[in-house]
């Protein structure tokens, strides 16, 4: 079951709609250029970077890191993903006999020893990096460790001149890290080799329809032109992963495609307010909701504006609004479309119009930041 399957594509043959997207990745990776894939949840960029990695079969690793806030996290994920192939373990593990503080056994690397995270990353890629062939190691949600950039950047900056045989692709929102990563400051290691950027967007309604149609072929099923207008005309919006699970719902579970749309439209809108609490947890909620609100409605500047003001109590100058705008804008949660501000995902906006109260947030707690004493 290749287009409605629910997990993530792993090869080219099983994505539908970006030829364009998967060559111009290829290109890119294979001139060694480091790259960044943005575009909202739910595109489809887990698919397209899981695709070419496996197209190109090179060592490396992939790490999902979205919750993933520490270094520590990024050494988790870094050794899961190394352990994954069996014969890249077999030849680290004996490499890293060599490094104190590793250790080697059938199940592949592990850290023994308390040490530096940032000392124990940089061993995994230095150890990848031995490999006598390019290497690819793939960063999905890169933002989530915004509030560990600076390391990062060393920990990028180091491989960047010391193992030109490795080659990152990261996945994300234009915000936090992501952001840092494109417009490196002069002080950024990576200033003057920042990666390309290539965006993912949402289908047009005519490639919609053809995956719909496609997707019931390979199942079987029968999907009228009306009822694929029908969906379309819903919440599905062109977003690849919601026209998924719509069709998952019409080709598993066999159901009509109008109680489909609707368990869609359901199981969305609970996606997109655990997605709304996370992106609200390091943010101020009593600005963010209320241009969220005004923004659902398909809001010009005056009326988040008023939005805002109306929930604080006070006047909200300029430069508040475009500060959450632009906030909005950079996490792919807010576009603008002709003078007028709209959510990107059509199942947020179809949460935030219903909630009648605010998310309960839990706050992020502060992130303790301890001097990095490791000389890379």
């Amino acid at each position: 079951m290749a287009l409605f399957d629910l997990a993530p594509k792993e090869s080219e043959d099983a994505l539908f709609g970006r030829d364009r997207e998967v060559a111009e990745l290829v290109r890119l990776v294979e001139a060694r250029r480091w790259v960044v894939v943005l575009g909202p949840r739910m595109v489809g960029k887990t698919s397209l970077v899981k695709a070419v990695r496996n197209r190109l079969h090179r060592p490396g690793a992939y790490v999902n890191l979205w919750g993933v806030r520490s270094v520590q996290g990024l050494v988790e994920g870094l050794i899961s993903g190394l352990n994954e192939s069996v014969s890249l373990r077999t030849r680290l593990a004996r490499a890293a006999r060599r490094v104190d503080g590793f250790s080697a056994g059938p199940s592949g690397l592990a850290v023994t020893s308390s040490r530096p995270p940032l000392k124990s990353a940089w061993d995994l890629l230095d150890l990848l990096g031995s490999e006598k062939r390019d290497c690819l190691v793939v960063l999905d949600e890169v933002q989530e460790l915004s509030s560990n950039a600076g390391a990062l950047l060393k920990l990028l900056g180091n491989v960047f001149n010391t193992r030109p045989n490795i080659g990152f692709v990261f996945t994300g929102s234009l915000a936090g890290l992501s952001r840092t990563l494109l417009e490196p400051a002069t002080t950024s290691p990576l200033y003057g080799r920042a990666p390309i950027s290539l965006s993912l967007d949402p289908f047009d309604r005519a490639t919609s329809a053809q995956f719909l149609a496609r997707g019931a072929r390979e199942q079987g099923v029968k999907l009228s032109g009306d009822e694929i207008a029908a969906a379309l005309d819903g919440p599905l919006d062109g977003t690849p992963g919601w026209l998924t699970l719509f069709g998952n719902h019409v080709a598993v579970r066999r159901l009509p495609p109008s109680r489909a749309l609707a368990e869609t439209v359901r199981e969305g809108k609970k996606a997109a307010e655990a997605e709304l609490v996370h992106f609200l947890e390091s943010r101020d909620v009593n600005l963010y909701w209320p241009a969220l609100k005004a923004i659902a409605t398909g809001a010009g500047w005056g009326t988040v504006r008023e939005y805002m003001g109306r929930a604080s109590g006070e006047s909200v100058n300029d430069g508040k609004v475009l500060r959450v705008i632009r906030g909005l804008e950079a996490n792919y949660l807010v576009r603008q479309t002709e003078g007028r501000y709209v959510l990107v995902d059509p199942m947020v906006r179809a949460f935030v119009l219903e909630a009648g109260s605010i998310p309960k947030v839990r706050r992020a707690r502060p992130t303790v930041r301890r001097a990095q004493s490791v000389s890379l």
